[in-house]
């Protein structure tokens, strides 16, 4: 596997919390001496923030169009 998806994999493991403490403890030591880490960590974690809202707002609608059929 390409390294970068290494690192993506990674870092979405340490944002779930599925790593080993081993693992874990890597990860901070990376993020704390690499602004590039950092950089992705970031970015990953707004990429599951927009993911998480949008699945709500399709949620939203569905429930809208559910009660717009049952109560018109």
């Amino acid at each position: 596997m390409r390294p970068e998806l290494e690192e993506v994999q990674l870092l979405e493991a340490y944002l779930r919390g599925t790593l080993s403490e081993e693992q874990q403890m890597d990860v901070s030591v990376r993020l704390l001496w690499n602004p590039d880490w950092q950089q992705k960590l970031a970015a990953q974690k707004l990429a599951y923030q927009a993911i998480h809202l949008a699945g709500r707002q399709q949620l939203r609608r569905e429930l809208d169009a559910i009660y717009v059929r049952l109560f018109g």
